[in-house]
C-alpha cells in the first residue's frame, strides 16, 4: 500500500511540476478554470445521487436544459444573430455532435455511474486525452511519437487495473461494477469521437456559439425519449438531495462549468488551461469518499496513477493545442 501510495504522490507531484511551470511564466492562477475543474470533479458524485430517483434520460434533459438556458443567453447578449451563421449543413453537424457528444457520451456516463463508483469513474474518465491522441492521428494523420506510444499504453495499463481490480480471470465480466467501468470507457470513446469529429466545425465559430446549441439539441433529444418511456411525474416525488444533484449538474456543471472554462481559455494559453484537467480525478476522489462514503482500494489508486502518468506521456507536447471538455 505504500508503494501505491508513494507512486501516486509521484504522479501528483510529476503533474503538479508540469502546472507550476507554466504557472511561472504565466505569473496568475487562473481560477474559472480551477472552478470549472472543481465543479465537473463533482458531477459523477451528483450524478450518483440524482440517478437514485431520476431516470438517465430524464436526469440528462434536465441538467443539459438547464446549462443551456444559462448559456445561450449569455451568447445572445454577445451576438443577438449568431444562429444566423449556421448553414443547414452546420445544422447537420449540430444535430450529429449533439447525439454523440451529448446524448451518447453521457447517457453512457450515466449508466456506468448505476454499476460502478464515481471514484472509478473520475480515473477512467482521465483517459479520455489518450482516444482523442489516437483519433487524432488516425483519422487526422497527426503525428504521434514514441513517448507518445509509452504514454498510451501506460494509461491503458492504468485503466486496466482500475476495471480488473487486479482479477485476471475471465469471471470478471460477470461482475457488475465491470459493465458499469465499460460503459463509462465506451463514453471516453465517444468524447473522442466528439472532439475530432467536429474539430472542424468547432473550429469555424466561438466556442460559446458553438457549444450552446449543441447543448439545447442534445436536452430536446433526450427529452423526447425520455417523455416516450414514462413521462415526467416523478418530478413531484423528489428528494431534497435529488434536487440538489439536478441543479448542481444543470447550473454548476453544463451552465458555468463551460462558461469559466471558455472564459479561461479566451485569457491564457490553451495548453495551460488544459493542466487543470489532471486534478478532476483527485476531485472527485475526495469527494466520493467524503459525500458518498465510497472506499478506495489500493489497486485503484495505482490504476489512477498509471493513467495520469501515461496521459501526461501521451498528450504533453508544449504545443499551444487546447483540451476541451464535456
Amino acid at each position: 500500500m505504500e508503494c501505491v501510495k508513494g507512486g501516486l504522490y509521484q504522479t501528483f507531484l510529476l503533474c503538479y511540476k508540469r502546472g507550476t511551470a507554466r504557472f511561472g511564466k504565466e505569473r496568475s492562477l487562473s481560477w474559472p478554470a480551477l472552478f470549472a475543474v472543481l465543479f465537473w470533479g463533482f458531477s459523477f458524485i451528483a450524478t450518483k445521487v440524482a440517478l437514485k430517483e431520476v431516470p438517465p434520460f430524464a436526469l440528462l434533459a434536465l441538467r443539459f436544459g438547464i446549462g443551456a438556458c444559462l448559456l445561450l443567453p449569455a451568447q445572445f447578449y454577445r451576438d443577438r444573430n449568431f444562429l444566423r451563421a449556421f448553414s443547414l449543413k452546420d445544422w447537420g453537424s449540430i444535430v450529429l455532435l449533439a447525439i454523440v457528444g451529448i446524448a451518447g457520451h453521457n447517457l453512457l456516463q450515466a449508466y456506468g455511474l448505476l454499476y460502478t463508483t464515481a471514484i472509478n469513474t473520475g480515473w477512467i474518465i482521465a483517459v479520455q486525452p489518450i482516444f482523442i491522441t489516437l483519433s487524432a492521428r488516425l483519422f487526422l494523420r497527426e503525428r504521434i511519437t514514441w513517448k507518445r506510444i509509452g504514454g498510451i499504453i501506460l494509461g491503458f495499463c492504468g485503466v486496466f487495473l482500475i476495471i480488473s481490480k487486479g482479477v485476471f480471470s475471465l469471471s470478471l465480466f460477470r461482475i457488475g461494477s465491470t459493465f458499469g467501468d465499460l460503459l463509462v470507457l465506451c463514453s471516453a470513446l465517444t468524447w473522442a469521437a466528439f472532439t475530432v469529429g467536429g474539430r472542424g466545425f468547432l473550429s469555424r465559430f466561438p466556442p460559446l456559439a458553438a457549444i450552446a446549441p449543441i447543448m439545447m439539441t442534445g436536452c430536446l433529444l433526450t427529452f423526447f425519449v425520455s417523455s416516450l418511456r414514462g413521462g415526467w411525474g416523478f418530478l413531484f416525488d423528489l428528494s431534497l438531495s435529488a434536487w440538489v444533484g439536478v441543479l448542481f449538474l444543470g447550473i454548476l456543471c453544463s451552465g458555468l462549468a463551460y462558461f469559466f472554462w471558455y472564459l479561461a481559455l479566451g485569457k491564457k494559453d490553451s495548453s495551460l488551461i488544459g493542466t487543470y484537467l489532471f486534478l478532476e480525478p483527485f476531485i472527485t476522489l475526495m469527494g466520493a469518499i467524503l459525500l458518498l462514503g465510497e472506499k478506495v482500494f489500493g489497486i485503484t489508486l495505482a490504476g489512477g496513477g498509471l493513467t495520469l502518468l501515461g496521459v501526461y506521456l501521451a498528450t504533453w507536447k508544449g504545443s499551444k493545442k487546447g483540451a476541451k471538455r464535456s
